[in-house]
This record gives C-alpha cells, structure tokens and sequence, in this order.
C-alpha cells in the first residue's frame, strides 16, 4: 500500500501544481528581455541555461514543449517536480551531487550531444542561497557550449521562508524575464567561471527590479 501511495501522492500533487502553475504563468503580464536569443540557441547547438532555484517556478511555461532537460534530485521534493516538469513537455534526468550524481552526469551528456538545452539551478538543490555551484559551468565548459544566465522577477508576489526564498507570483502580477548574453567559459579556471556567472545573475536581478520598479509603456 505504501509503495502504491508513493507513486500515487506526487503524481496527483504534481497535477494538481501544474495546473496552477500553468494558469499562474499565463496570467502574468511578461517582459522578455534576450529570450529570442536562447531562442535561437535552441534551434541550433542547444545551451546550458542556469536560474537561482527560488525563481524556478514559473520559467518551464515559457519554453514549454521544447527540447529541453530538467536536472532534479532524487527526492520526495524532487518526485513531484519531476511531475510537474513532464507536463510542461520537458525530460528529467534525476540526481545530484549527493545522490545519483554519476548517471545524472551521463544522461545530461547525452542530451547535450543530442543539441538539447539543460536547465540548471545555479544553487541547488539545498544552497547556500543564490551561492553558484561548480555543476553547469562543468557541463558547458566540457560540453564546449553557451552558457546562458536566466533571471526572473515578479512585481507582487509570496516569499516562501525556505532556504531558496520561493518565489510565487500573484496572478496577473508583472513579470520579467532576462535571458542573459551567452556565456564562453573555455579555457577559465572553474571558480573564475563560477564568479563570472553569478556576477552576471546578480546583474540581471538588478536590472529585472529596476525594469519592474519603472511605468509600464501607456501608464501616466
């Protein structure tokens, strides 16, 4: 019974998540700032996109149905977002440092080598917050592909007390989303491209703010 439950539970929750994530996302009043630049990767060598795990939630609805692959954990948190994920039409591949590492290595190599886009949290699963881990400047500096910081912020919202400071938007709120100049980490030493990277994501929150905090166009 147990065994049956623990497939049924994060199916059912990842649904019932989805859902409100979708109709959340299509709500909001979006800003995009350099999307059709990832766009354009996408449809041709593929990139490594990396995002602050607190702003994850609503980015899959704007790439929706794409070649991409989601890295998660091998957790009960992470059961349910693999749910949620494989509605927005991504692969998964499941692991991390801490558990699974080896495979999840391998499959996101073959995706790569496929010319899919791998999303990456740049501090997760577990942090520090908004502290880079080494994971996707590994992947694009041995994959020899871009890099692409990915930011998004939303004018009103609800700030989870979690280590990663969950960020949920309120339905029709503004949102911005900044995908950032593509990255060429070869030839950097690791931590250098490590520095590079969450220098260019706190630029990026910078300016999402500032764009939130200014008059949208038609407003007096």
């Amino acid at each position: 019974m147990k065994r049956i439950l623990d497939a049924i539970i994060p199916a059912v929750t990842g649904w019932l998540i989805w859902v409100l994530t979708y109709l959340v996302s299509a709500s909001l009043r979006w800003t995009y700032v350099g999307k059709e630049g990832l766009d354009a990767l996408m449809e041709t060598t593929g990139a490594v996109t990396v995002f602050w795990h607190g702003e994850f939630l609503t980015l899959p609805y704007t790439h929706r149905h794409r070649k991409v692959a989601i890295i998660i954990s091998q957790s009960k948190d992470g059961d349910i977002a693999t749910a949620v994920i494989r509605r927005f039409g991504f692969d998964v591949v499941r692991g991390s440092s801490s558990r699974g590492g080896e495979s999840a290595i391998l499959q996101t190599v073959d995706y790569i080598r496929r010319k899919y886009t791998i999303g990456l949290t740049g501090d997760g699963p577990k942090g520090p917050y908004h502290v880079m881990k080494p994971g996707p400047v590994w992947f694009a500096q041995k994959m020899n592909i871009p890099l692409v910081p990915v930011t998004a912020r939303f004018r009103h919202y609800i700030q989870l007390k979690s280590w990663d400071r969950f960020l949920i938007p309120l339905p029709f709120t503004r949102a911005v989303a900044i995908y950032g100049e593509p990255l060429s980490l070869q030839g950097l030493q690791r931590r250098e491209g490590m520095r590079r990277v969450q220098q260019r994501l706190e630029e990026q929150g910078t300016a999402a703010e500032g764009i939130l905090s200014s008059k949208p166009s038609g407003t007096v």
